[in-house]
């Protein structure tokens, strides 16, 4: 892994240092090196076998987008206590408003009493990945 490419990965999804290479080139929708080095090995050698022009397809995002804030979420890198603790920024790992419960993106998203309102329009976990894949209208 060359740190280009994790660094590419990192900026495209606004995520932080600490986020894994693994985990920065899916949210990014990014092939691994080591896949894009044998994909485009491929091709070379397809062009000098034959002589012909041969293309590679991209890989894009279909739908949806991948923001700050949804990376904070996916990764648990981000402004949750629980993370914060680890870092040593915050004293303790517990949620303000819930008692000897750590603050994670999830607890946050789906127990949390601060966050209720918001709650209604977010997915259960389980569905949170074909919620995501769904085709758009």
């Amino acid at each position: 892994m060359s740190i280009p490419f994790r660094l590419s990965a990192l900026r495209t999804i606004s995520g932080f240092q600490t986020v894994s290479y693994e985990a920065a080139t899916v949210l990014a929708g990014m092939l691994p090196e080591d896949i894009l080095a044998k994909e485009m090995e491929k091709i070379y050698m397809a062009r000098k076998a034959t002589g012909d022009a041969v293309s590679m397809d991209v890989i894009r995002r279909r739908n949806g987008e991948i923001n700050f804030h949804l990376t904070q979420i996916f990764t648990g890198h981000g402004g949750y206590r629980k993370y914060l603790h680890r870092l040593s920024q915050e004293d303790s790992p517990e949620c303000p408003n819930c008692p000897n419960l750590d603050e994670n993106p999830e607890r946050v998203l789906y127990q949390c009493s601060r966050y209720r309102e918001v709650v209604g329009s977010v997915p259960p976990p389980e569905g949170v990945v074909a919620f995501m894949l769904e085709e758009e209208e």
